[in-house]
């Protein structure tokens, strides 16, 4: 089966890439600074986005843009015995006018862990209410946007990067502060991603006076999708003094199953090769004790059931800003330190 070749593939160019670059930490210590000695704590503020649209493959013109209404989120980022956590809660910051865009209500989870070599990552997401921009309408104010209260969106997914420069290049200098990167340099990536998008709603999501002219599939009132993808790609840190200039470009493809339910309660699968693509970008200051950065990242999926294009994309906005320590006592221990030795 494909998705069996993607595994096998992405393990193969894994485990040789290892054997390859394999360096001593002495090596990697000329061109990355470590903070070891040091925990950080700083201030967060995000935004996260997930939009969706649907294109007709008759007629492109009719594309339907589905928005949440949604807001910041703000919290504290804390690096403490070895480990990265982050905690955020929604503000009430550019929430648009209710009565015009409706009510979204988000639940909007993450973790992350790096290494010299690899970064993962995981997410969930759960979405109810989205306003619809629909072809050929102009909302103007007052006027308000058709609002879908009964529009749930499920986003789940995990990824694995591999870097292949470790020696001279840190990701985590770029995005979680844990290092310090000496000198401009680049990797080349490879990612596999593992993703799954759940939209359900009590009617169709086009509306039945345009299915004629949208197509088949227009009528589908819950559509599934899970992918399972491969991302070569390359991200490159621009360093002048303690500041930095980050980019990271991946793209693959991506194989997906589909599931769609129409209004008549039919249920179709539908299996496609499509596309994955993951932007990454930041800047910011990366000094000795104090750090701050700004980041943009978007990661969109591109799949076509019947006569419709399906894209959706996830958007993250996020500004931090903190200081390190130096670390003293009980806080130089990491969590290997605190499991009793006999369970060692």
């Amino acid at each position: 089966m494909v998705w069996k070749r993607i595994i096998a593939g992405s393990i193969l160019v894994l485990c040789s890439s290892t054997i390859v670059h394999s360096q001593s930490d002495s090596l990697r210590s000329l061109h990355i600074q470590k903070f070891n000695d040091y925990f950080f704590i700083g201030g967060v503020l995000k935004q996260r986005n997930l939009n969706f649209r649907m294109t007709s493959r008759l007629k492109p013109s009719e594309t339907y843009f589905f928005r949440p209404n949604t807001s910041y989120s703000t919290g504290v980022t804390l690096d403490i015995f070895g480990v990265g956590l982050e905690a955020t809660f929604s503000i009430p910051i550019n929430v648009k006018n209710q009565e015009r865009y409706g009510a979204s209500n988000v639940l909007d989870l993450g973790a992350s862990a790096q290494g010299n070599q690899w970064t993962a990552d995981a997410y969930l997401q759960k979405y109810s209410g989205f306003y619809v921009n629909t072809p050929g309408v102009v909302v103007k104010p007052p006027q308000t946007y058709l609002h879908r209260s009964d529009l749930k969106a499920d986003n789940f997914g995990v990824s694995f990067t591999y870097i292949f420069n470790p020696n001279k290049f840190s990701l985590r200098a770029a995005y979680s502060f844990t290092e310090q990167q000496r000198a401009s340099a680049g990797s080349f990536l490879f990612s596999y991603v593992l993703s799954s998008f759940n939209l359900s709603a009590d009617s169709a999501l086009i509306p039945p006076s345009q299915w004629k002219q949208v197509g088949d599939g227009s009528a589908a009132k819950k559509i599934k999708f899970t992918s399972l993808g491969i991302a070569p790609g390359y991200s490159y840190n621009y360093i002048r003094n303690k500041y930095f200039l980050n980019t990271t470009l991946a793209v693959g493809p991506a194989h997906y199953w589909i599931q769609y339910q129409y209004t008549d309660g039919a249920i179709k699968h539908d299996i496609r090769i499509n596309l994955y693509t993951a932007l990454r970008i930041g800047v910011g200051y990366n000094g000795e004790r104090f750090f701050s950065g700004i980041s943009y990242s978007t990661q969109g999926r591109s799949v076509r059931f019947e006569q419709i294009n399906f894209k959706n994309s996830i958007e993250t906005f996020r500004f931090v800003v903190g200081y390190r320590f130096i670390e003293k006592g009980i806080l130089k221990k990491t969590p290997k330190d605190m499991i009793p030795y006999k369970w060692k």
